[in-house]
């Protein structure tokens, strides 16, 4: 144990003749005992080289103390009111181990019993993501580079800065909510020819959308030259 009480009154008044030497010696051998929760070895040479006794003072102030405090019996020395508290503090430990066991078995009942319930239930029918007041349903990502296919140069890469773009934006077209993803694609391509230069962005003065768009490829080309790994679900973030 790591920790014990001490009873300053009940110290002092039990070790008023002993001198500072002897005082040091005596905590030293207490503490021993404690943190090791057992009786001190009865083999002398052992607790002087375990309790850096070198001095013939020292030495006289060890048999001192372990003639007045301890008790030599079956070659160890034996200390009554340390032997109580170690008693006392496995009796503790025992019956908080006992008390945790049984609140852990109690809740592990509970949990197999919630979870034997949920295994009753049927599973929740997960749709993908989808705006019930207008009915509109984001696109995946194998849908966008069907609908870019043989209408750009670059149907995976354009696809990618078109998810990019309208999730960044929330799924605007300019103030309003999407109603037709297939109807921005048209748009987005018609913009990238009317251009002239088979992507969303030519040399002319172009729209806050359009240079958030442009942000976007710029983003796609430093991070990932050959392309990205788009999810295949219905999952739009990249």
């Amino acid at each position: 144990m790591h920790y014990y009480q001490f009873n300053i009154g009940d110290y002092r008044r039990d070790t008023a003749h002993l001198s500072h030497l002897e005082h040091g010696i005596y905590r030293s051998l207490i503490d021993t005992y404690m943190l090791e929760e057992s009786p001190l070895s009865g083999d002398m040479k052992e607790l002087e080289r375990k309790h850096l006794i070198r001095t013939a003072n020292e030495k006289k102030a060890l048999r001192n103390v372990l003639k007045d405090f301890f008790k030599f019996d079956n070659s160890m020395f034996l200390h009554s009111r340390c032997d109580e508290d170690i008693i006392s503090y496995r009796d503790k430990s025992l019956k908080a181990s006992k008390s945790a066991k049984k609140r852990w078995e109690k809740d592990a009942n509970a949990v197999r019993t919630h979870s034997e319930g949920n295994a009753n239930h049927k599973p929740k029918n997960h749709k993908p993501i989808t705006n019930t007041k207008k009915g509109f349903i984001k696109p995946t990502i194998t849908e966008l580079v069907d609908a870019f296919a043989g209408k750009v140069t670059d149907p995976s890469h354009q696809a990618g800065l078109w998810l990019c773009h309208y999730e960044s934006n929330g799924w605007r077209v300019g103030r309003n909510p999407m109603k037709s993803w297939q109807h921005c694609v048209t748009s987005w391509i018609t913009r990238s020819k009317q251009n002239g230069t088979g992507q969303q962005f030519g040399q002319k003065a172009v729209s806050k959308s359009e240079r958030r768009d442009e942000a976007a490829r710029r983003y796609l080309e430093e991070n990932n030259d050959d392309g990205v790994a788009w999810p295949a679900s219905n999952e739009v973030s990249p």
